[in-house]
């Protein structure tokens, strides 16, 4: 039993030490020192104080107790409320005048921020003007927020710490708005800049020399001009008096009709620099008035028009309404400023409903001249030009409805009878995806009509060819489809053994007797076709070493057919070799081939092949 205990004693000891050696592990809570006390936590939300800091906002501190009135708004509106009621702004400045009055009572202002009753301004003035009494200043808040920023402050009484940190950062024109913003919404609007600080009442009256400390802080470079009594400031490529004046621009700007007089104007171009993680201007703009309700000081609006256009016609009304959206979406913040520029061309290109569209240029697109001055932006020779200049053409009188080529080639359908070939998409593009149904007519531009023309085109629309490769062997191509177009029938019209073999003759007269040779030689469909295949080898001479392609009886159908097939072939010859288009021997020879095969299918009439 004594032993038993002794083991106990002994587990208890070893446990005891074990829990010792832990603790020793664990981490301490932060312990800091506070003027006039010692070994105190620090509160959350706290961090020691920099050199930088600690002079920054001891320098601010100072600036605040001795003169509190110039860091607190100015009330510019002299009114009052309904029923005689004085304004809550002009309330609480009264109050705030009695602490200014104390502010170097520390024991009062002790008091005054932490009283339960009272303005929530005038606490947070209490609990600032109280830190400025500080010899040292050592442990600092951080406040932030994602509209007003951010900013070191002295945790001091009751106040909110907005208040406490808009109070104590007097010099962030931002930030100072913040105590106020109770204020705001009731109805009061506060405006900040460089040279000021005023609250205009219920009246959202920009005051003098707000809008030009707002611009000069922007990133954009702003020119100023006095035109008929109106100050109007623009920015980039554009021209004061075509903003004032609403002129349409393929340049493009928005517009900020300010409705206390001034007019802005931004051009496009400088909206599209924008960068991701930058403000937007309208935001900038904003955070300069409490509450940021720019609708309440200005208007917004925005032009452009594509390059083209008669600046004397008006936009389609769906092209004003997606502007005036999309400025309500800047406005918003809900349309990146970036963004801004590429929507509001989308919005007014796909407000088109007539005419030719290439990229952002557009033409009425009445003749082939016209067409062309739009293409001259597009990479590609004349000839190139002048050929999708044709098939444009075409496209544009015969479609109802709208046509899309996009980026990648690709033929869409789109609202109106506009014909559109979106930016990043070539004339090989273009072209291809028209040739369908327009390809003649571009051929015709270029001075290729009838029968020839329509063996290029089929030739094109079997195996698209990139418009410069197929230009540049267009000559071989015309003098094969004029070789073409001097035969009665063209390849796959035929039908049976008749068809068969025509088809073998017109390939080797037209493509090589090499090709002939491998068709011929080739899986057949049934003995017919067998025969006809053996009985152009031997009218060509290219029979030797290809009998096991063929079946005996196949060999002696064809065998039959072979001198029938050899006038066929030497009329054929003489119908290449001629200047003239006379066809009546080959015709008789083909007659005379149906004899012989006896095919009971009779040949179609000349003017239906």
């Amino acid at each position: 039993m004594l032993l038993h205990h002794r083991h106990i004693q002994g587990e208890d000891l070893k446990r005891g030490a074990c829990l010792d050696w832990f603790d020793g592990l664990m981490a301490r809570p932060a312990q800091v020192s506070f003027p006039g006390q010692k070994q105190r936590m620090r509160m959350r939300g706290t961090k020691h104080a920099n050199d930088a800091t600690a002079k920054r906002l001891g320098r601010q501190l100072r600036q605040l107790l001795e003169d509190p009135d110039e860091y607190l708004p100015k009330m510019t509106w002299k009114g009052r409320l309904s029923w005689g009621r004085k304004d809550p702004v002009t309330k609480t400045l009264q109050d705030l005048r009695k602490i200014v009055a104390k502010k170097d009572d520390v024991k009062w202002l002790s008091k005054r921020m932490l009283a339960k009753r009272g303005d929530p301004v005038g606490k947070a003035l209490a609990g600032s003007l109280h830190a400025a009494h500080d010899e040292e200043i050592s442990l600092v808040g951080n406040f932030k927020s994602p509209n007003f920023g951010s900013g070191s402050f002295i945790r001091r009484g009751d106040g909110k710490q907005g208040y406490l940190a808009g109070l104590q950062n007097h010099q962030n024109l931002t930030l100072r708005m913040l105590p106020w913003e109770e204020h705001a919404r009731k109805g009061m609007y506060f405006f900040s800049w460089e040279n000021g600080f005023v609250c205009t009442g219920p009246n959202p009256n920009p005051p003098q020399g707000w809008l030009d400390d707002v611009l000069d802080r922007s990133r954009f470079d702003f020119k100023h001009e006095n035109i008929d009594g109106v100050d109007v400031y623009v920015a980039g490529e554009i021209q004061a008096k075509d903003v004032l004046n609403s002129t349409p621009s393929n340049q493009g700007w928005v517009r900020l009709m300010f409705k206390h007089g001034p007019i802005l104007g931004i051009d496009l171009q400088s909206l599209k620099a924008t960068k991701e993680k930058q403000s937007a201007f309208v935001h900038h703009l904003a955070l300069s008035m409490l509450p940021p309700l720019l609708t309440s000081i200005v208007d917004i609006d925005a032009m452009w028009v594509p390059s083209g256009w008669n600046a004397d016609d008006e936009l389609p009304s769906s092209a004003q309404e997606g502007l005036a959206k999309l400025m309500g979406g800047w406005h918003g913040l809900t349309v990146p400023e970036g963004n801004l520029t590429r929507a509001c061309e989308r919005a007014v290109l796909d407000s088109l409903d007539f005419g030719l569209l290439i990229g952002s240029s557009w033409s009425q697109g009445d003749s082939i001249e016209q067409i062309l001055h739009s293409l001259e932006g597009m990479q590609g020779s004349e000839d190139e030009k002048l050929l999708a200049a044709g098939v444009f053409l075409e496209a544009m009188n015969q479609t109802s409805e709208g046509i899309r080529i996009d980026s990648r080639g690709g033929r869409q359908e789109r609202e109106g009878s506009l014909v559109e070939v979106m930016q990043g998409a070539s004339l090989t593009d273009a072209v291809n995806a028209l040739w369908d149904d327009f390809g003649l007519a571009g051929l015709e531009s270029i001075g290729i009509e009838g029968d020839e023309a329509q063996i290029i085109w089929e030739q094109q629309l079997k195996k698209p060819k990139p418009l410069k490769t197929f230009l540049k062997g267009l000559d071989s191509s015309r003098k094969k489809a004029q070789q073409k177009a001097k035969f009665p029938y063209r390849i796959g019209v035929l039908p049976g053994a008749v068809g068969a073999i025509h088809d073998l003759v017109l390939t080797g007269l037209l493509e090589g007797p090499g090709i002939a040779e491998r068709q011929a030689t080739s899986r057949h469909e049934d003995i017919d076709d067998a025969a006809a295949g053996w009985a152009w080898l031997r009218a060509a001479n290219r029979s030797t070493g290809q009998e096991w392609h063929f079946e005996s009886l196949a060999r002696d159908r064809g065998g039959a057919w072979m001198e029938a097939t050899k006038t066929l072939l030497e009329a054929g010859k003489q119908l290449l070799e001629s200047e003239e288009n006379d066809g009546t021997k080959f015709v008789d020879a083909l007659n005379a081939l149906h004899t012989s095969t006896g095919q009971q299918e009779p040949l179609p009439d000349q003017s239906k092949a």
